[in-house]
């Protein structure tokens, strides 16, 4: 019985001892910080600043503005670092919107092209709360808004069923910009993509006069050839241009004169354009009806309801030997600037081979084909902008120069030792044949060439 219980003994302090040692290896200085947290309302259209005293004389700013939306804002600062934080008396004051910021108030009332999936790139938000991805099979959502900065926005959309994206994008100019969706699925993040975005329906509200701006007046319906941008049918389409909007590629219509003009886009691959005689009839305050005829049998019918700015949706029935072959829904937008033929965005106008005047193309959209997968290239601003490939969105800066009448050199550089050099050849203001000679490591790595096309 003794050796037993010297035994049970040993074994015992063995085990303290081992404890003991395993306390000692997992034992860590803990040290525990002040924070202060603040919780207030806010309204939308108005941006509010935390400031902080310890004299209630002098007051500093304390963290970064916050762009009001209508809800409560809760933030929750570290005084680890004391300075501003540690102030003993803090206030939140009402501070002027910033006058050169890009990003709306609301995304209500807005359908944006995000430019990644083939009939699922269309979104629109119908409502301050709830929206519809438009495709094929339209999937209806609810979505939470937010305004991040001054060119930035959010949205939390929920469809249903353990399906949520956090959607944010970056305004780089007025209704166009880049994004990037995070995918979650039952709470877990399943997928990260960008791209860029376009506003294509309906406007960005004036930023600089905050919500409840008024809409500008309707042009009157009476005047021969109204402003495309206008929301009611233009009584005739000589000279106007439109872009519809329903999957991948868009496609350009230029309605060249009464009763005839040409199809760019129709499909990714085919960068000649399709020329096409027309049948256009407004038929009420908001709709119209145009269809298009390419030859005997093969017409494609359009229904539009127009919205502010020109915008709108569209039913398309593409007829093929007379027969129905597909039926589609997206949106489409004038643009403005005058034909195609002379001059497009950017563009000096006048006879065809009529090239952008540059140094600036900010505003100017080009799809280079090569046979393969088209390359897009948005220049967001005067000096920069992003390449969207086969599945990859690269941002890159650019110089842009006349070089005579109709040709020009376009250098875009991803970074110091990586550019491509694009000799651009315009037939037809805004498209034309170029030569690409690609660099990489400061050497060339590739030379090859195709056509472009303004977008």
């Amino acid at each position: 019985m003794k050796n037993i219980l010297s035994l049970l003994t040993g074994v015992a302090l063995a085990a303290a001892s081992a404890t003991g040692g395993l306390l000692a290896q997992e034992s860590a200085p803990l040290r525990i910080f002040t924070a202060v947290e603040v919780d207030f309302s806010t309204e939308s259209g108005k941006v509010y600043q935390l400031q902080g005293s310890s004299n209630l004389v002098d007051w500093v700013k304390i963290g970064a503005p916050v762009f009001g939306v209508g809800r409560d804002v809760t933030q929750v600062f570290s005084t680890r670092q004391g300075g501003e934080v540690a102030s003993g008396s803090y206030r939140v004051e009402s501070v002027a919107p910033p006058t050169n910021a890009l990003a709306p108030w609301s995304l209500a009332g807005t359908t944006l092209s995000l430019d990644d999936t083939p009939g699922d790139d269309l979104m629109q938000f119908t409502t301050s709360t709830n929206g519809v991805d438009l495709g094929d099979a339209p999937d209806p959502f609810r979505y939470r808004f937010t305004r991040v900065d001054a060119d930035t926005v959010r949205a939390d959309v929920d469809y249903g069923a353990g399906k949520k994206d956090v959607l944010t994008l970056t305004f780089t100019a007025l209704a166009r910009g880049t994004w990037v969706r995070e995918e979650y699925r039952k709470e877990r993040l399943k997928d990260r993509d960008l791209g860029v975005f376009s506003v294509v329906s309906n406007t960005i509200p004036d930023v600089t006069q905050g919500p409840g701006t008024p809409p500008p007046p309707p042009i009157d319906p009476g005047v021969s050839n109204p402003d495309p941008t206008s929301s009611t049918p233009p009584a005739v389409l000589a000279g106007l241009i439109y872009q519809f909007q329903s999957g991948e590629h868009p496609d350009r219509i230029e309605f060249s004169t009464a009763s005839s003009g040409i199809e760019v886009g129709d499909d990714g691959d085919d960068d000649e354009p399709n020329r096409f005689t027309y049948l256009y009839t407004a038929t009420g305050t908001n709709t119209a009806t145009v269809v298009l005829t390419f030859k005997p049998g093969r017409h494609d019918d359009y229904d539009l309801i127009f919205n502010s700015d020109g915008r709108g949706t569209f039913t398309r029935r593409e007829f093929r030997d007379d027969l129905l072959k597909d039926t589609d829904h997206g949106a489409f937008s004038a643009v403005t600037g005058g034909t195609d033929h002379g001059g497009g965005p950017g563009g000096t106008g006048g006879d065809s081979g009529s090239i952008p005047a540059g140094p600036s193309l900010e505003g100017v959209r080009y799809r280079f084909a090569t046979g393969e997968t088209p390359d897009l290239l948005t220049f967001n601003t005067a000096t920069a902008g992003v390449e969207q490939g086969d599945s990859d969105v690269t941002s890159f800066t650019y110089t842009f120069s006349k070089s005579g009448d109709s040709v020009a050199l376009l250098v875009i550089r991803f970074k110091a030792d990586k550019w491509d050099e694009y000799d651009l050849t315009f037939v037809g203001g805004n498209r034309g044949t170029f030569v690409r000679r690609e660099f990489d490591d400061g050497a060339l790595e590739e030379t090859d060439n195709g056509t472009f096309t303004g977008l």
